[in-house]
């Protein structure tokens, strides 16, 4: 669908599909508003329900993209869908259960075991 400097999106039905593009420091803050706002947009354009998050198997991922990722995940919430991460490095999966994002947004290891579970 699009790929920007700090997220890579897709769709799949009613579905989200939002890919980090790395840290905050490969993207000036303006890219990253700019970036949030789009998704926001899409949600509305598409009627979007859920937001699968696909980490990309990253070793990491600073505050920022957490931050914009867990504020993203209200607009699924909002409209009776759900967030589900996905495909997170283990240095991620780490930082997850630290932070306990794994409490708010589940997490299942692949793409295809977060689309399955979406559809129920």
């Amino acid at each position: 669908m699009a790929k920007s400097k700090v997220f890579e999106v897709e769709h799949d039905h009613d579905t989200l599909i939002v890919t980090p593009q790395g840290d905050s420091l490969q993207f000036q803050e303006w890219e990253l508003e700019e970036s949030i706002l789009k998704l926001h947009d899409l949600f509305d354009e598409l009627q979007i329900v859920n937001l699968v998050v696909d980490l990309g198997n990253r070793r990491y991922l600073g505050s920022i993209i957490i931050g914009a990722i867990m504020a993203l995940s209200h607009k699924p919430r909002d409209r009776g869908g759900q967030t589900i991460l996905c495909n997170a490095s283990d240095s991620v999966r780490e930082v997850m259960q630290v932070m306990k994002i794994d409490t708010v947004m589940p997490y299942v290891p692949t793409r295809q075991e977060a689309l399955a579970q979406i559809r129920g």
